[in-house]
């Protein structure tokens, strides 16, 4: 995987592996790689990933970035070697497995022993010594009460226990494998275990079987006194009649003519996350001591190899989810813009801090073939994958109506309808979209639902975008109206997410628009992506480290002073 390598001078070089489709770099600490440079911005720069090859992009930063002492003025493909630099920091780019540095590195072998882990069992009677116990007092009893197997018997058994049960296998199969051992150990007709289910409290049948593994099971009840012993108390339960014992009176196991009956909990230790349970209805086939001692140690040695099988498959499940979410989050990352379009006499930027690894937020630029430049920013309601679905299929429906359709309200009208066919009725989106002709400056606009979006006039005036309509997929037949603006050389259009606005301090205070605004008015000067790095200094100093709660998504469209203006102010 393709590394970025970060030289300090006083220390020794980090490696950071580029895990992202899209990774940006600044010294904020929303940055995939944040870097104590005082002389960079706090978003930089950003290293994008296409295919085999990885590209560098300046994202408007006030003192520009280097590579290979070049100022990157648009995307560059990194190489090899390449170095990238941002303030005082040089950033070296390795896309080999190999190190950079040359030289030899001794790998030693070191041939100390380790230490093997060991499992304690907190009960007496769920360990293997019971085993030796039950095999001891097989050999030496000497009434004439039938005895669950001969000691070479029980010892092959346990030994098989062993040998079947050290197999790399599935937690069902190594379930089948315990119901085979059960009915080798003791003279059961039927074999159920039961086991949580995540974090559930409650049991649930995990496997069933019968010993000539032919026909139905039946319905099997366990007393939930006999449960409580088992699961709750970690106790073996045992009955040779259960028509006589009072635990079963009046129930399903009386009704089936059950005469034996044994319960032995299944867990490591304290912790009990299931029961194996086993009964007979044949009266010459009574479960005995002996019986119960083997059967609670093989439920000990079983519940080892259990244990493992549940974490190794909650493991694998994890890895699935999370590559799942890797592709989901590369794919969503693919349709945010590659990099701000350059628009003479403008000034456009867009930065999207997702709160989760996949974000709900969307924000776009699309040049129209009339010239003018579509401008826009979603919010879909709820966060994760959901949302990032939800937001894929947002930006289709845009870039499929945003040319096909004469006036703002017709296009979004037509979003809307799809989405409210699309997305479930539980969800919404809140879209902003508009279009800038550059050379008259004019805005045209539709708010649907969203946050206003600020124009700071360079006077100092603000002006709030809200006209528009209700939140897209909530109601087919929604109206829609446009607004109309203009953004005059100087101002500054600030489109923002709820993430920006709803950021919280400690004390549960809002940021609010009237600081985002008061934000942008002290820095009209700045760029685009100074304005945007402002903003983002003072969300974090606002917050004082109280972590996001959702999607900070910011879009900086600057029309630019004219030339004779500037001139002006030099002079005056």
């Amino acid at each position: 995987m393709a590394e970025l390598i970060v030289k300090y001078p006083d220390r020794a070089a980090e490696h950071f592996q580029i895990s992202r489709l899209r990774m940006t770099i600044g010294r904020s600490a929303r940055n995939d790689l944040c870097i104590p440079d005082p002389f960079a911005s706090r978003v930089h720069a950003e290293v994008r990933n296409e295919g085999d090859e990885y590209f560098l992009q300046d994202l408007g930063s006030a003192n520009g970035t280097l590579y290979n002492g070049s100022v990157v003025d648009s995307a560059v493909t990194l190489t090899r070697g390449g170095r990238i630099q941002i303030g005082e920091t040089e950033i070296v780019f390795n896309d080999s497995a190999f190190p950079l540095s040359s030289g030899a590195t001794m790998i030693t072998d070191n041939s100390s022993s380790i230490p093997e882990a060991t499992i304690a069992l907190s009960s007496a009677d769920r360990t293997t010594s019971g085993l030796f116990e039950a095999i001891e007092g097989a050999r030496t009893r000497e009434d004439s009460a039938p005895r669950p197997a001969k000691q070479s018997d029980l010892l092959a058994l346990i030994s098989k226990v062993g040998v079947a049960l050290l197999a790399s296998v599935t937690l069902n199969e190594t379930l089948e494998q315990i119901v085979a051992l059960v009915f080798e150990a003791v003279p059961a007709d039927r074999c159920m275990i039961m086991m949580r289910s995540g974090k559930s409290p409650e049991l649930k049948v995990a496997v069933a079987r019968l010993r000539d593994r032919a026909g139905e099971v039946g319905e099997i009840r366990i007393s939930r006194s006999v449960i409580d012993e088992v699961v709750t108390n970690g106790k073996s339960v045992l009955t040779s009649d259960a028509q006589a014992d009072p635990r079963f009176m009046g129930g399903t196991v009386m009704l089936q003519g059950v005469r034996s009956v044994l319960a032995v909990p299944l867990g490591v230790g304290a912790n009990v996350f299931g029961i194996i349970y086993a009964d007979s209805p044949l009266s010459d086939n009574r479960f005995t001591e002996d019986h119960l001692k083997v059967l609670t140690t093989l439920a000990s040695v079983a519940a080892i190899r259990v244990e493992n099988a549940r974490l190794t498959e909650e493991q694998m499940e994890r890895e699935r989810l999370e590559r799942e979410q890797q592709v989901a989050s590369e794919i969503q990352q693919r349709f945010l813009p590659a990099a701000a379009p350059q628009i003479e006499g403008y000034e456009l930027q867009g930065i999207s801090f997702p709160c989760y690894e996949i974000g709900g937020d969307y924000y776009d630029f699309i040049q129209l073939e009339c010239g003018k430049m579509v401008v826009a920013l979603g919010d879909v309601s709820g966060k994760g994958t959901a949302a990032a679905l939800l937001m894929s299929s947002l930006h289709a429906a845009v870039h499929a109506h945003a040319e096909s359709h004469e006036s703002i309200a017709s296009a979004i009208s037509a979003v809307n309808r799809y989405l409210v066919e699309s997305i479930p009725p539980n969800r919404f989106v809140t879209l902003f979209y508009a279009e800038l002709d550059p050379k008259a400056g004019s805005l045209a606009f539709l708010n649907a639902g969203h946050n206003p979006p600020l124009i700071v006039h360079a006077g100092g005036t603000m002006e709030q975008l809200a006209a528009g309509g209700l939140p897209l997929g909530i109601m087919s037949d929604a109206e829609f109206r446009e607004g109309r603006t203009q953004l005059r050389p100087g101002d500054v259009l600030v489109i923002y997410s709820d993430g920006v606005s709803e950021a919280v301090n400690p004390s549960g205070e809002e940021f609010g628009p009237t600081r985002l605004y008061e934000t942008v008015a002290r820095n009209l000067d700045a760029s685009a992506g100074g304005i945007r790095d402002r903003i983002e200094s003072a969300l974090t100093k606002f917050c004082q480290g109280t972590p996001a709660a959702d999607d900070i998504t910011l879009v900086i469209v600057k029309r630019l002073a004219e030339a004779a203006e500037i001139a002006a102010a030099v002079v005056s």
